[in-house]
């Protein structure tokens, strides 16, 4: 995982969180609630995409 990646996926879940905190009344407004809480789990999962990426990447360069 880059740092810049990292990073950048910090920046994004962190906003998320602050608005899901913020903005996302599951009761009142489940919409905005889903839609923060969907995206905090997308960023989740991009992240150990890019995890899985380099893990197979070392793996690949310690066949070589």
């Amino acid at each position: 995982q880059t740092a810049q990646s990292e990073s950048a996926l910090n920046l994004a879940k962190k906003k998320f969180e602050e608005n899901l905190r913020l903005f996302g009344d599951a009761i009142k407004e489940p919409e905005k609630y889903n839609l923060y809480a969907g995206l905090m789990n997308l960023a989740d999962a991009i992240s150990n995409i890019e995890i899985e990426i380099e893990n197979i990447k070392r793996e690949i360069k310690d066949l070589n």
